[in-house]
């Protein structure tokens, strides 16, 4: 008994595959984007209020920073862990899959029990220096910052780590043959190279802390965030209308960027 292999039928074949997937999305997200839609144009013109607009632009320049700190901090461990070979190799990469499992519920607290107004580290330096170094940090900007790195650097070595073990180790073997420093090789060859990869590591984690809840939850006190906005809009206010709003407008955001990254490793 023959099976059909033409393309027709692989193509019938694909559709029919993928009908649970298309379900799936079409339930669960197609439908409830339509949904934001319709609330988002009931009760009056669509419009956002100055805290509203706020609340963007500090989780855009929030989700903004984290990113570029994670791809420079992880970078070169990255680089390590995807072309070294050494004792502990396997528990570090375990290490760093751990922050990841943590809601940022956990990662909030645990940003409070270290750099809270009792924690660890000004503790610590009251009895060591006799200043309390960092205390209360974890509710200002900075400690923002401090906790969304917690699970972003992890999530972004991993990601670079994967993107570097496809690297062309002859590559660099040929390039160092001709006479390029280390610094060359890696300013005009591998970096270059990984461009695509750095793209989508710092989209990726951009997009994780544009719409992470948990940790601007336990923190966000000095600081006024989209997630929190969405959050007292619904629950604290009743206000639908602007909590779709904004529920759209990370949507909006999220996509541009993804599609923003996928061009740009097309052209590169």
């Amino acid at each position: 008994m023959s099976v059909d292999s033409t393309p027709s039928s692989r193509q019938r074949l694909g559709i029919l595959l993928t009908l649970p997937l298309m379900g799936f999305l079409a339930f669960a997200l197609i439908y409830p984007i339509y949904r934001l839609g319709g609330l988002a144009l009931t009760g009056g013109p669509v419009r956002l209020d100055r805290v509203a607009w706020l609340g963007l632009r500090n989780s855009i320049v929030l989700s903004l920073g984290v990113a570029v700190c994670s791809i420079v901090v992880c970078f070169i461990p990255a680089w390590v862990l995807a072309r070294w070979n050494f004792r502990g190799k396997l528990l570090l990469r375990t290490a760093l899959t751990l922050p990841l499992t943590f809601s940022g519920v956990v990662v909030g607290f645990l940003a409070i029990l270290m750099i809270g107004r009792v924690g660890f580290i000004p503790v610590l330096s009251e009895k060591l220096l006799g200043i309390s170094l960092l205390g209360g940090a974890a509710y200002t900007p900075l400690g923002l910052v401090m906790a969304y790195l917690y699970f972003e650097i992890p999530r972004a070595t991993l990601a670079l780590e994967s993107a570097f073990s496809e690297f062309d180790s002859d590559l660099e073997a040929a390039a160092a043959t001709l006479g390029a420093a280390a610094g060359r090789r890696m300013f005009r060859l591998i970096i270059p190279m990984l461009f695509p990869a750095l793209v989508a590591t710092f989209f990726l984690t951009f997009s994780v802390s544009l719409g992470s809840y948990g940790v601007a939850l336990m923190l966000s006190r000095r600081l006024t965030l989209v997630p929190m906005e969405i959050y007292t809009s619904f629950t604290g206010f009743l206000d639908d209308q602007r909590a779709a709003i904004l529920s759209l407008a990370l949507i909006a955001i999220s996509l541009s960027v993804s599609l923003a990254s996928r061009l740009i490793r097309r052209l590169t």
